[in-house]
């Protein structure tokens, strides 16, 4: 009898913790949190994002660009991505580190334009979106079809001595 109460107890514990676990993700999930409308505005402000990034990555590639520069376009452009992300090498199918990108985009002379970004779905908290991204170098033009995920999750920021739920958006893994 003893084990038998021991197993429900058990049981109900896991559905309880379980369900908790839920509550949490739901809590922090997009569409429980937003109406359409406002999904629309930050989705469009997350495309502004993606635009911005490659215009630092063009600076970025540009071989007059000084070397304090270069410092705080990676600033910049760490601060749009989500941490410890993978994205597409533009030169092989390989996935690299946003800093290997970098490191191979650096004095190239690239220009990058991006047509026809489009949100394909939305997920718990990411959205992926697909766009056209043509590169530039001298004569030569490549074209990739990418696709990437757009983190949009709640972080606790700090302002002055009070704490506040604040949504952010990040970039985040290209395909």
């Amino acid at each position: 009898m003893i084990k038998y109460f021991t197993v429900i107890v058990f049981l109900f514990y896991n559905c309880t913790f379980a369900q908790q676990a839920n509550n949490a993700a739901v809590e922090n999930s997009i569409k429980a949190n937003f109406s359409v409308k406002v999904l629309e505005a930050y989705e469009e402000n997350s495309f502004s994002k993606l635009e911005d990034f490659y215009e630092l990555l063009e600076m970025y590639s540009a071989k007059n660009t000084s070397n304090t520069l270069k410092k705080q376009l990676k600033e910049r452009i760490d601060a749009l991505c989500k941490e410890n992300i993978l994205v597409s090498d533009f030169f092989t199918s390989d996935k690299i580190s946003v800093d290997r990108l970098l490191e191979k985009v650096a004095s190239k002379e690239l220009k990058f334009e991006v047509k026809n970004i489009q949100k394909v779905k939305t997920f718990g908290n990411y959205w992926t979106a697909s766009y056209i991204l043509t590169i530039q170098r001298d004569t030569e033009t490549l074209q990739k079809n990418i696709s990437q995920r757009i983190y949009f999750y709640p972080e606790a920021k700090t302002f002055g001595n009070k704490k506040k739920e604040v949504w952010s958006l990040f970039l985040g893994e290209m395909e």
